[in-house]
């Protein structure tokens, strides 16, 4: 490679981030809710695929909002490989799928720093820091202010420590301190071109809070025969519950207060039975899935939980195609305004989940409510105390996805 070419690594956190580091060498159409929804299950398949016996939670919202604020920037089979493997339909043009963004963001994130405490937070920020020296395309900077709502910070990258501080701190408080110390100070230097960052956190009370007095410690039975006492948290609630013959599960929908927000929990009928799952999911739109539920009564057993979660996402990306933006053909042109060609080194993602009686936090006050101890058994019960998987979504996006194998 020669001194004209450059790099990128995008580094995600309830985040997502892509570094750029010079190298060695018209008509709006229809929303892009399903592309959202089946990115999410090919992007959960290749990452949950190799990590069966670890706890796995992400965020495909904030992944495909970088990559897609990426693919603005993207000519040639490098833009062809990021449209499939983003699911993004071939119809579309630049400008329709930054205007989808933008509806998108205006529809289902919330800005506002006052509002009621019941509430949901759900927020998502961008931001590009670049290189002093550098100036982005036109172009590109002004779909990426425009329908991205991003913005472009003119970054001094030779003071390494002081750059890193700058965009860690930003992180930080765009997550509400769940990520922090995102970037390592080696991370930049005087050649990196640029920083591309996506942010997203989420807080929200459960429409029907657990009981505090209700939890108590229950057996986790994990696939490959261990098991843990664990919190378990119980509910009596008349919730969307589905039996799910062809994915072998159950299903069920908790809802999130003031909010089209909820959380998916699909429990495989078997305990060793989380990778058979999570293979009949492929190619899934968990919104076809919410449809086959139905109302019922349920008796809940939950196990609260706390996930945090950091994974390198250059292979799985690779695994859906996305293979030339890794290379040294990869075409990136309409990024900046001139300069040297640029391609990506790596992507990464950090994610941080907590699941409790009152809620979830993803980037948690207790509600008591009281309930029985005991079962009703002419109820449905879903008693989650092996391995399942979970999403917070709507029906334009999976915002968080994930496993829980071990406790």
């Amino acid at each position: 490679m020669t001194s004209l070419r450059s790099s990128f690594l995008v580094i995600q956190t309830l985040i997502a981030a892509i570094l750029i580091n010079m190298a060695t060498a018209g008509t709006i159409a229809p929303s892009l809710a399903a592309s959202r929804n089946l990115f999410a299950a090919d992007i959960f398949q290749a990452l949950a695929q190799t990590r069966a016996q670890q706890n796995v939670v992400f965020s495909p919202a904030s992944v495909q909002s970088c990559l897609a604020l990426a693919f603005l920037g993207a000519e040639g089979e490098t833009a062809q490989q990021l449209r499939s493997g983003l699911r993004l339909p071939a119809v579309l043009d630049k400008p329709s799928i930054a205007a989808d963004y933008a509806a998108f963001l205006q529809k289902n994130f919330h800005k506002s720093a006052n509002a009621a405490e019941d509430t949901p937070k759900l927020r998502m920020a961008n931001r590009v820091y670049v290189n002093e020296s550098l100036e982005l395309s036109a172009k590109f900077n002004e779909l990426a202010k425009i329908s991205f709502e991003s913005e472009a910070v003119p970054t001094k990258f030779a003071d390494a420590s002081n750059a890193v501080q700058t965009i860690n701190t930003w992180v930080e408080h765009e997550t509400e301190g769940k990520i922090m110390n995102l970037l390592q100070p080696d991370a930049v230097n005087a050649e990196t071109s640029a920083i591309l960052v996506n942010a997203i956190y989420f807080k929200a009370k459960w429409l029907h809070p657990f009981s505090a007095f209700s939890t108590s410690d229950h057996e986790f039975r994990m696939s490959d025969g261990q098991t843990s006492t664990v919190p378990m948290m119980y509910g009596d609630e008349r919730v969307k519950y589905g039996e799910l013959a062809d994915l072998d599960a159950k299903a069920i929908e908790l809802p999130y207060k003031n909010s089209d927000l909820s959380m998916l929990v699909l429990l495989p009928n078997k305990v060793d039975g989380l990778a058979a799952l999570e293979q009949k999911l492929t190619n899934a739109d968990l919104n076809l899935v919410v449809e086959r539920m139905r109302g019922a009564d349920v008796d809940i057993i939950l196990p609260k939980f706390r996930i945090e979660f950091e994974v390198d996402l250059k292979q799985p990306l690779q695994q859906l195609g996305m293979v030339n933006m890794f290379s040294g053909s990869a075409d990136f042109s309409s990024l900046f305004a001139s300069g040297p060609q640029q391609r990506v080194d790596d992507v990464k993602h950090k994610a941080f989940l907590d699941v409790n009686e009152a809620g979830s936090e993803a980037a948690a006050a207790t509600f008591m409510k009281i309930v029985p101890m005991s079962l009703n058994l002419s109820q449905k019960v879903f008693k989650a105390d092996h391995p399942f998987v979970f999403a917070i979504r709507n029906k334009e996006a999976v915002y968080f996805v994930g496993h829980v194998a071990r406790l």
